[in-house]
Order: structure tokens, then sequence, then C-alpha cells
């Protein structure tokens, strides 16, 4: 029997494609979740490792009584749960740390659930921050 190429040939092609496309979908689905919503969220984020779908979708800061307090929240954009740990740096008018830093809080998220963290400046000469963060699954 004798089969010809060009019978092949439309068969191989479709199955060429077929793989290529789920290459594809598996090269975007392999891709990590942003951490922040927007590049001026992550300014101020420090990320240890993946955060297991968790994503900062609003930050918000202000002074009261001359302390820095900041709000931020985080969604699980994952079904799977995920424990947060996180902790502020406070950072005075020449860069350098303020205060010996604080201990890692621990939040369990669960799957498309919403949370919001919260902290407070040690004293008044703090004037920026940063949030670091690490996640593991539940």
């Amino acid at each position: 029997m004798i089969i010809r190429e060009s019978a092949m040939r439309p068969r191989f092609d479709s199955v060429v494609a077929f793989l290529s496309f789920l290459l594809a979908a598996f090269a975007i689905h392999a891709q990590p979740a942003p951490i922040a919503a927007s590049p001026g969220i992550a300014a101020k984020l420090i990320v240890r490792g993946d955060l297991q779908g968790l994503q900062v979708v609003d930050l918000r800061s202000q002074k009261r009584n001359d302390v820095i307090v900041v709000q931020a929240e985080l969604y699980n954009f994952s079904n799977q749960d995920a424990r947060l740990y996180y902790r502020f740096r406070w950072i005075d008018a020449g860069g350098m740390q303020v205060g010996d830093g604080e201990v890692w809080k621990p939040l369990v998220f669960l799957g498309q659930q919403s949370q919001y963290i919260k902290g407070t400046a040690f004293g008044p000469q703090a004037t920026d921050f940063l949030i670091e963060m690490s996640a593991e699954p539940r």
C-alpha cells in the first residue's frame, strides 16, 4: 500500500496546530499572577517568593496625629487557601529604617477571599513605608 505525502499533510498540520495551541495555553497558565493591581502599589511591596494567587488590589496611607497609617486590601484570586506572612518597614526621610522592625504577622486567606491589613508607624520620624510579604499554600 502506497500512501501519498499529500494525503498525510493536512492531518500533520492540524496536529502541529493543536500542539502549538496546548503549549500556548500552558505557557499562559504557568505565569504567576501579578503581585499588585498597579505599578504604584507594586513599588511599595517587597515580595519573597510566590504569593500563591494573592494580590494587593488597593493601598491607602494617610497621616494621623503626625503618624503614618497604612491599609492594604489583598484578594486571593485562587480557589486554594493560602497563608500570608507580612510586616511593615517604616522608613525616614533619609531612607533609613525606623525602629527595630516588626515581627512577621500570619493571615489565612480562603479561596476567592478578600482581607485588609493595617499598619501604624512607630512615630513621626517615619515618612514612608514598604510592605514585606511571603505566602505559602495552606
